[in-house]
């Protein structure tokens, strides 16, 4: 996957939407099915309604009395069942399609967990957070809300006309070649505008809420550096360009208002002709109040499907957005008869290059060997590319050029789950999540039981820190209740439940005082065992528990000198 291919788009490709989101389908067809058969069922009832109506007023203007009472009883009937054919095509199709996005929401969840870190670190959060859960919202309150109404109006509005034509072909012909061409002219220029103003909307949407959402965990510092004028003058911009987007939303849809003021010119001359034909006597009062009412009800129906387009066209962007972040994020899933990757293995570098921007190289052509059981040190100063050549070795980072390989395997070849399995990073920033300790441990593949859990502990040697918590293992956990030192510690343990054959560590003891530095050296040296070491530092004593020193930026690997001796 190419670093281009990992963009979101604000206004991604809007076509062939429907034919994208076809898989997420497979699994729901018979649901689907019997929603659609419900659709049609209800709607033909309720068409039949209006027609029996028409019979009743033929036989009440006839002086049928049976004819009437049999007419009575029909329309009571088509209506009860209309109403409970209506009432289940609704839990069907809404139940369908919570179905389909629970299965993309969980889809779209898994693929921005395991998408690469360079796609993560490329976006703001709030925009992510926004694809992922403001997308999925937004289709979920079309699904429940306007998607029963809509797929009703259309069934209702094919059958009626259908019925129309069978009463009188030459009325139902003239009122379509009046009423269709008309307001299609007004649906198509809504339709034509929609696209980009619901698109603009859902942009500006997404980038307010990454604004507000980087300024929370920022405020004090905004506060502290007076910068908060600044930033609100950012929230501000990002404000109007929201306002300026909804109003060119607001006035699309008035466009289609339009609407009203032609149903109200063709049922004004639907009456009129009508009324002609009944004193001609060409046509019956019954089937001239079929037509009204009819009538009246297309163009209701044909209204509500109008103002639903609008919806339609948003849901359809919000689609759209979501598809977009499934292409940016999948990864492409290993082949069954993929080879077993060995238990150990050389960790090599083959002309690797990669740059941030454009022009500015952070490796150039840069070729290393670490074999495996190897304790490698990479150490050199602020931005000189050590934390960027773990993250390359981690196979968090794909190179531009050139090839980070295990055991003679490419890691851009491999899945997540394989690679996790062989090479593990200890980050600076170590993850929690809001639960036990003992839970924040399991987060490894394999999901490790309490006692092997224990085991990792005692062989770390770190069961008196364990010991010295509240509640032990069962101790609820955050960012804010352990310190940077002891959540290293929860990150060293995390690798060696993991196992893997290559251990990385971005400063693990940068910060940290000397008491609990010397308790993480202590734990990485257990933790080292057979496995191949990589660590990235600047302090003297764990650079010296190493064999090797990789000088960044100039990539020459040199024997330690121990500084502590």
């Amino acid at each position: 996957m190419t670093s281009a291919s990992l963009v979101l788009s604000d206004l991604p490709d809007q076509r062939a939407v429907f034919r994208r989101a076809a898989p997420f389908l497979r699994g729901h067809r018979t649901g689907l099915v019997a929603a659609v058969l419900l659709t049609l069922a209800g709607a033909g009832l309720a068409v039949a309604v209006t027609a029996v109506i028409g019979r009743l007023v033929d036989a009440a203007g006839n002086g049928d009395r049976p004819g009437l009472l049999r007419w009575v009883l029909a329309l009571f009937a088509l209506v009860a069942a209309s109403g409970v054919l209506t009432w289940l095509s609704r839990y069907w199709l809404i139940r369908v399609g919570e179905y389909v996005l629970a299965g993309m929401r969980d889809r779209a969840t898994a693929s921005v967990g395991s998408a690469p870190l360079r796609f993560v670190e490329s976006h703001r959060r709030g925009e992510l957070l926004r694809r992922l859960t403001g997308e999925i919202n937004g289709l979920a309150s079309f699904v429940g809300t306007t998607l029963p109404d809509l797929a009703a109006a259309i069934a209702v509005l094919a059958f009626t006309v259908i019925m129309l034509a069978l009463y009188s072909w030459l009325l139902t012909v003239g009122l379509l070649v009046v009423f269709v061409p008309l307001a299609t002219v007004i649906v198509r220029g809504f339709q034509v505008r929609a696209g980009p103003a619901y698109a603009e909307v859902a942009a500006a949407e997404a980038a307010m809420a990454a604004t507000f959402s980087e300024s929370l965990p920022a405020q004090e510092q905004l506060r502290i550096s007076g910068a908060v004028p600044r930033w609100l003058a950012r929230f501000g911009h990002d404000n109007d360009r929201l306002l300026k987007a909804q109003t060119v939303q607001i006035r699309t849809e008035l466009r289609l208002d339009r609407l009203a003021l032609l149903q109200a010119v063709c049922v004004g001359g639907l009456l009129t002709v009508s009324a002609v034909l009944v004193g001609r006597g060409t046509l019956s009062v019954g089937t001239a109040v079929v037509f009204v009412l009819a009538t009246r009800d297309i163009f209701n129906r044909f209204e509500s499907v109008a103002a639903a387009i609008g919806e339609a066209r948003e849901a359809h962007v919000h689609l759209a957005r979501l598809l977009d972040l499934l292409r940016a994020t999948e990864q492409p899933s290993e082949p069954a008869d993929a080879p077993e990757l060995p238990s150990r293995g050389a960790l090599t570098l083959d002309a690797v290059g990669f740059s941030y921007a454009p022009g500015s190289a952070v490796l150039d052509g840069m070729s290393l060997t670490v074999a495996s059981g190897e304790r490698l040190v990479v150490a050199g100063e602020t931005g000189s590319g050590k934390s960027t050549l773990g993250k390359l070795l981690a196979g968090l980072y794909r190179p531009d050029r050139g090839v980070v390989a295990f055991a003679g395997h490419d890691l851009a070849g491999l899945g997540h789950e394989r690679l996790r399995t062989r090479i593990v990073l200890v980050p600076q920033e170590v993850a929690l999540v809001d639960g036990t300790l003992v839970e924040n441990l399991a987060l490894v593949s394999g999901r490790p039981d309490r006692a092997r859990i224990e085991g990792a502990v005692e062989q770390l040697g770190l069961s008196n820190w364990v010991a010295s918590l509240p509640d032990g293992l069962d101790t609820r956990v955050g960012t804010r209740t352990l310190s940077a030192g002891e959540r290293q510690l929860v990150a060293i343990t995390r690798a060696v439940l993991a196992d893997p054959a290559v251990l990385i560590l971005d400063e693990a003891t940068a910060g940290v005082d000397a008491g609990t530095a010397a308790t993480i050296e202590e734990a990485l040296s257990v933790a080292a065992a057979d496995r191949t070491l990589i660590v990235i530092a600047h302090r003297a004593d764990t650079i010296g528990r190493g064999r090797l020193l990789l000088s960044m930026p100039e990539g020459r690997v040199t024997p330690v000198v121990d500084v502590r001796s």
